[in-house]
Protein backbone atom coordinates (compact mmCIF):
# COMPACT_ATOMS: atom_id res chain seq x y z
CA UNK A 1 0.00 0.00 0.00
CA UNK A 2 1.68 3.40 -0.92
CA UNK A 3 0.94 6.22 1.29
CA UNK A 4 0.62 9.35 -0.31
CA UNK A 5 1.84 12.83 0.69
CA UNK A 6 -2.63 13.66 1.01
CA UNK A 7 -3.05 10.64 3.30
CA UNK A 8 -0.23 11.70 5.95
CA UNK A 9 -0.98 15.44 6.03
CA UNK A 10 -4.72 15.75 5.45
CA UNK A 11 -5.38 19.67 4.86
CA UNK A 12 -8.62 20.75 3.68
CA UNK A 13 -10.37 24.00 4.53
CA UNK A 14 -11.32 23.57 7.54
CA UNK A 15 -7.96 22.86 8.71
CA UNK A 16 -6.19 25.60 6.95
CA UNK A 17 -8.76 28.32 8.46
CA UNK A 18 -8.20 26.59 12.50
CA UNK A 19 -4.46 27.08 11.13
CA UNK A 20 -4.58 30.65 10.53
CA UNK A 21 -7.14 30.65 13.67
CA UNK A 22 -3.68 29.80 16.08
CA UNK A 23 -1.58 31.74 14.47
CA UNK A 24 -3.93 34.96 14.77
CA UNK A 25 -4.16 34.01 18.29
CA UNK A 26 -0.57 33.94 18.75
CA UNK A 27 0.20 37.12 17.38
CA UNK A 28 -2.76 38.66 19.14
CA UNK A 29 -0.77 37.16 22.33
CA UNK A 30 2.31 38.24 22.10
CA UNK A 31 1.20 41.72 20.98
CA UNK A 32 -1.56 42.17 23.95
CA UNK A 33 1.69 40.96 26.22
CA UNK A 34 4.43 43.35 24.77
CA UNK A 35 1.65 46.49 25.10
CA UNK A 36 0.65 45.37 28.34
CA UNK A 37 4.33 45.19 29.72
CA UNK A 38 5.12 48.20 27.60
CA UNK A 39 2.13 50.13 29.12
CA UNK A 40 3.44 49.49 32.43
CA UNK A 41 7.01 50.28 32.13
CA UNK A 42 6.01 53.52 30.42
CA UNK A 43 3.24 54.07 33.37
CA UNK A 44 5.85 54.13 35.94
CA UNK A 45 6.50 58.24 36.47
CA UNK A 46 2.29 58.33 36.57
CA UNK A 47 1.03 57.76 40.04
CA UNK A 48 0.62 53.60 40.89
CA UNK A 49 -2.76 53.33 42.09
CA UNK A 50 -3.40 55.11 38.86
CA UNK A 51 -2.30 52.82 36.31
CA UNK A 52 -1.05 49.58 38.81
CA UNK A 53 -4.91 47.63 38.49
CA UNK A 54 -5.77 48.69 34.68
CA UNK A 55 -1.95 47.04 33.71
CA UNK A 56 -1.95 44.35 36.50
CA UNK A 57 -5.30 43.15 34.67
CA UNK A 58 -3.66 43.61 31.19
CA UNK A 59 -1.05 41.34 31.86
CA UNK A 60 -2.83 38.71 33.68
CA UNK A 61 -5.25 38.74 30.52
CA UNK A 62 -1.91 38.31 28.19
CA UNK A 63 -0.45 35.80 30.05
CA UNK A 64 -3.89 33.55 30.51
CA UNK A 65 -3.80 34.15 26.41
CA UNK A 66 -0.41 33.17 26.21
CA UNK A 67 -1.47 30.01 28.68
CA UNK A 68 -4.60 29.45 26.08
CA UNK A 69 -2.51 29.47 23.04
CA UNK A 70 0.36 27.08 24.49
CA UNK A 71 -2.76 24.86 25.29
CA UNK A 72 -4.11 24.73 21.47
CA UNK A 73 -0.72 23.88 20.17
CA UNK A 74 -0.30 21.25 22.59
CA UNK A 75 -4.01 19.88 21.54
CA UNK A 76 -3.30 20.47 18.01
CA UNK A 77 0.28 18.46 18.34
CA UNK A 78 -1.48 15.48 20.58
CA UNK A 79 -4.02 15.17 17.19
CA UNK A 80 -1.73 14.93 14.81
CA UNK A 81 0.63 12.76 16.57
CA UNK A 82 -2.45 10.33 17.10
CA UNK A 83 -3.63 11.12 13.62
CA UNK A 84 -0.18 9.78 12.65
CA UNK A 85 -0.05 6.59 14.75
CA UNK A 86 -3.42 5.38 13.21
CA UNK A 87 -1.95 6.07 9.73
CA UNK A 88 1.25 3.83 10.33
CA UNK A 89 -1.09 1.28 12.21
CA UNK A 90 -3.33 1.37 9.04
CA UNK A 91 -0.37 0.27 7.04
CA UNK A 92 1.83 -1.87 9.29
CA UNK A 93 -1.27 -4.08 9.51
CA UNK A 94 -1.82 -4.14 5.64
CA UNK A 95 2.19 -4.43 5.10
CA UNK A 96 1.62 -7.62 7.23
CA UNK A 97 -1.01 -8.81 4.53
CA UNK A 98 1.35 -8.68 2.10
CA UNK A 99 4.66 -10.11 3.58
CA UNK A 100 6.04 -10.66 0.48
CA UNK A 101 5.66 -7.32 -0.99
CA UNK A 102 7.30 -5.62 2.16
CA UNK A 103 9.73 -3.13 2.31
CA UNK A 104 11.94 -2.20 5.27
CA UNK A 105 13.52 1.32 5.26
CA UNK A 106 15.99 1.66 7.54
CA UNK A 107 18.63 4.18 8.72
CA UNK A 108 21.81 3.30 9.94
CA UNK A 109 24.55 4.80 11.59
CA UNK A 110 28.43 4.12 10.46
CA UNK A 111 28.64 2.17 13.67
CA UNK A 112 25.40 0.24 13.09
CA UNK A 113 26.63 -0.44 9.16
CA UNK A 114 29.47 -1.20 10.58
CA UNK A 115 28.03 -4.14 13.05
CA UNK A 116 25.74 -5.39 10.27
CA UNK A 117 28.69 -5.28 7.79
CA UNK A 118 30.46 -7.76 10.23
CA UNK A 119 27.88 -9.86 10.56
CA UNK A 120 27.09 -10.59 7.23
CA UNK A 121 31.00 -11.62 6.51
CA UNK A 122 30.91 -14.12 9.44
CA UNK A 123 27.45 -16.06 8.09
CA UNK A 124 25.02 -14.04 10.07
CA UNK A 125 26.08 -14.72 13.52
CA UNK A 126 28.90 -13.88 16.10
CA UNK A 127 29.53 -13.62 19.76
CA UNK A 128 29.21 -10.29 21.36
CA UNK A 129 33.07 -10.02 22.37
CA UNK A 130 34.10 -11.60 18.91
CA UNK A 131 31.98 -8.69 16.78
CA UNK A 132 33.01 -5.90 19.44
CA UNK A 133 36.79 -6.58 18.73
CA UNK A 134 36.14 -7.33 14.95
CA UNK A 135 34.52 -4.11 14.36
CA UNK A 136 36.67 -2.14 16.86
CA UNK A 137 34.52 -1.10 19.41
CA UNK A 138 34.23 -0.31 22.72
CA UNK A 139 31.93 -2.33 24.77
CA UNK A 140 29.44 0.29 25.64
CA UNK A 141 29.21 1.93 22.24
CA UNK A 142 28.68 -1.57 20.96
CA UNK A 143 25.67 -2.38 23.56
CA UNK A 144 23.92 1.01 22.28
CA UNK A 145 24.24 -0.08 18.72
CA UNK A 146 23.14 -3.31 19.21
CA UNK A 147 20.25 -2.17 21.34
CA UNK A 148 19.61 0.01 18.36
CA UNK A 149 19.53 -2.44 16.08
CA UNK A 150 17.42 -4.77 17.96
CA UNK A 151 14.92 -2.14 18.60
CA UNK A 152 14.82 -1.67 14.71
CA UNK A 153 14.01 -5.53 14.37
CA UNK A 154 17.68 -6.50 12.31
CA UNK A 155 19.59 -8.30 15.13
CA UNK A 156 18.68 -10.18 18.37
CA UNK A 157 21.08 -11.42 20.70
CA UNK A 158 20.94 -14.75 22.16
CA UNK A 159 22.63 -15.71 25.56
CA UNK A 160 24.67 -19.20 25.29
CA UNK A 161 26.39 -20.06 28.76
CA UNK A 162 28.09 -16.64 29.65
CA UNK A 163 28.45 -15.45 26.49
CA UNK A 164 25.95 -13.52 23.94
CA UNK A 165 25.70 -14.26 20.34
CA UNK A 166 24.21 -12.34 17.98
CA UNK A 167 22.19 -12.93 15.19
CA UNK A 168 21.87 -11.30 12.00
CA UNK A 169 18.03 -11.16 11.92
CA UNK A 170 16.99 -9.66 8.35
CA UNK A 171 19.54 -8.97 5.65
CA UNK A 172 19.90 -5.48 4.93
CA UNK A 173 20.61 -4.14 1.16
CA UNK A 174 23.90 -1.80 0.77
Amino acid sequence: MQVGQSAIYPMNEQKRRSSYIDVVLVVASVLILSFSVWTWVNALPIPKETVFLATTIAVVISLVLVVNVAVLVVLRLQRRVTHLESLFTTVDASARESEGDRVLVVTLSNVERRIINRLEESGGQMAQDELRRAAGLSKSTLSVALSSLERKSLVSRQVSGKTKIVVLDRNVPH
